[in-house]
């Protein structure tokens, strides 16, 4: 058996660590058949459209094989998510509208430090665990304590003497 490491897997991957963590830990809901709303906005144009794209291509495999599998707690998934356009200025009123329109159970953040923080306010005010993506810090002036950062640098992402890897000598005054 041949363990090859395909676009369609890391894609799969991303959407499962995404997505997953958040769920595992909710409370069980009946057997309704309603969708678990997941609701994000990620850029499908502007200066962060690539990695977008990508991040947006891993949730909706992860969404369609969780469907296919029975979905979670026995209700299907479905994402609803909006271009940001790489516009930090887009974002709040996106994350008002997933949580007060859409009334998503789960929000995700869209990708990267400077289109996160304007998320934070919004989702605060609703009380939703909020998961950003690849954002460096951005809970610094919030605390939101229902904020998690999935973030390879760790929870301390400002101090240097807290990385790890390969070239964390680099970042070590010595």
């Amino acid at each position: 058996m041949s363990n090859q490491l395909t676009r369609r897997g890391v894609s799969t991957g991303i959407g499962a660590a995404l997505l997953s963590p958040a769920l595992s830990a909710a409370p069980a809901f009946a057997q309704s058949g309603e969708p678990i709303k997941i609701g994000f906005s990620m850029a499908q144009t502007g200066s962060l459209a690539g990695a977008g794209q990508q991040a947006l291509l891993g949730a909706q495999i992860w969404e369609e094989e969780i469907n296919a599998k029975g979905g979670l707690l026995g209700r299907p998934v479905k994402l609803i998510y909006y271009d940001d356009q790489t516009k930090p200025e887009n974002v709040p009123a996106i994350y008002t509208k997933l949580l007060e329109v859409d009334r998503v159970d789960l929000v995700i953040g869209p990708y990267g430090t400077n289109m996160v923080a304007p998320a934070i306010p919004a989702v605060m005010q609703k009380g939703k665990v909020f998961i950003g993506l690849f954002a460096l810090d951005a809970n610094s002036e919030f605390h939101y304590p229902k904020y998690f950062s999935m973030l390879p640098s760790g929870p301390t992402p400002r101090d240097p003497g807290q990385q790890s890897g390969p070239r964390a000598d680099l970042l070590v005054s010595k």
